[in-house]
């Protein structure tokens, strides 16, 4: 439930830390994410309006979300209250959704953001996943697409050249990718010009799910990263939540740290998303709660966190310092799975299905179904 409270003081938004993007373009990395539970749609005018009163000026948003043109509404509301000047004062990430990356649908998706955001330029235009499959609005965790598909390199590129052609007529300042595996990344660096590249890449990162490994890759190759998630999303839809999961905010030593800083368990996963990797990245957090907005906030503002209380987050590799990464991947992705996955959400990320061209995927699935009509014959 909502719960705005106008007698919470702003933050200056020149006080909020941020990176420097390829174009160098400077990027808050506090982003107030757009991202909702069913519940939290009908508030998220005035969530929105609220975050941008209280200082936050990077706003995530993305097609999927399904209210772009809420937002739109929310950034025009916060210009007549004089909260900021003009939508030029606000850094907006929006998404290209997997329905949309057909050659002949990227331009138009584009523009239709832009009028629902009513705005004339997007500052960091992501691809949202890296498949074309898609899931109808509001769907639960077992709805299957019949014609889903792998990451097939071949198509992806095609899709590319024209988020790239977008770039080039000035429709957005940066580019960058979403949910981007080690493996679709590397065939991606290999076949742009450095000018094409991603400028970031946004992903899932909370302190029981930490993906360092793969964080750090992607910014040996200048590629900015921010962390989705980074509260653990308490509130998130209930497809994406399953026994399996721990929550971030309850593990014993984040509430410890909290403890001794006198500060929020939120505040500390924040603050770590915040000062890891030497501060280099971002991350998005949603609260439709005046106070946890602030609080949120804060921690793009100062660095609240000991070296030595971030060693016992994030962990060295010894056995005296192994940290609480607990491979806690809260989004599984299982609505995107194509057949050959044998319902195992895993191959959505562990790049054992990763092809180069339509026909290496057209060998593997005739394999695939060769193999699945006997073992369907010859099993019990």
């Amino acid at each position: 439930m909502a719960r705005i409270d106008t007698a919470v003081n702003g933050i200056d938004p020149d006080s909020v830390n941020s990176v420097s993007l390829r174009s160098g373009t400077v990027m808050p990395v506090a982003a107030y994410g757009t991202f909702h539970s069913d519940w939290a749609q009908h508030y998220m005018k005035d969530a929105t309006v609220e975050a941008i009163r209280l200082g936050w000026r990077h706003i995530d948003t993305a097609r999927a979300y399904e209210n772009e043109a809420v937002v739109g509404e929310a950034i025009r509301e916060a210009v007549h209250k004089g909260y900021i000047a003009s939508p030029d004062e606000l850094f907006i990430t929006g998404k290209l959704w997997n329905g949309h990356t057909a050659r002949e649908d990227v331009a138009p998706a584009l523009d239709n953001t832009l009028r629902a955001l009513g705005v004339e330029k997007i500052d960091l235009y992501l691809n949202h996943w890296p498949w074309p499959n898609v899931h109808a609005p509001g769907c639960d965790g077992d709805e299957r697409n019949p014609d889903a598909v792998p990451y097939i390199h071949e198509q992806f590129m095609e899709t590319w050249a024209e988020i790239v052609k977008l770039k080039q007529a000035g429709k957005v300042i940066d580019i960058g990718t979403s949910n981007h595996t080690m493996a679709s990344m590397k065939l991606l660096l290999r076949d742009v010009a450095k000018a094409e590249r991603p400028a970031a890449n946004q992903m899932e990162m909370h302190p029981l799910f930490q993906q360092t490994e793969l964080r750090q890759y992607f910014e040996s190759a200048g590629i900015a990263c921010t962390g989705y998630m980074a509260l653990g999303s308490p509130h998130r839809p209930a497809r994406d939540t399953f026994n399996e999961h721990r929550a971030d905010m309850e593990d014993p030593l984040i509430q410890q740290i909290a403890r001794e800083l006198a500060v929020s368990p939120g505040r500390v996963c924040v603050n770590w998303a915040c000062q890891r990797e030497n501060k280099s990245g971002g991350f998005v957090a949603m609260s439709t709660n005046s106070g946890r907005m602030s609080d949120n906030l804060k921690a793009a503002t100062e660095d609240i966190l000991t070296p030595e209380q971030m060693l016992r987050i994030s962990g060295d590799g010894s056995a005296e310092q192994p940290g609480i990464d607990a491979n806690n991947r809260l989004i599984w992705g299982q609505v995107f799975l194509w057949p050959e996955t044998d319902g195992d959400w895993r191959v959505l990320w562990d790049d054992s299905q990763v092809f180069e061209t339509r026909e290496d995927y057209a060998k593997f699935k005739a394999s695939w179904q060769a193999h699945h009509a006997v073992r369907k014959e010859t099993t019990c």
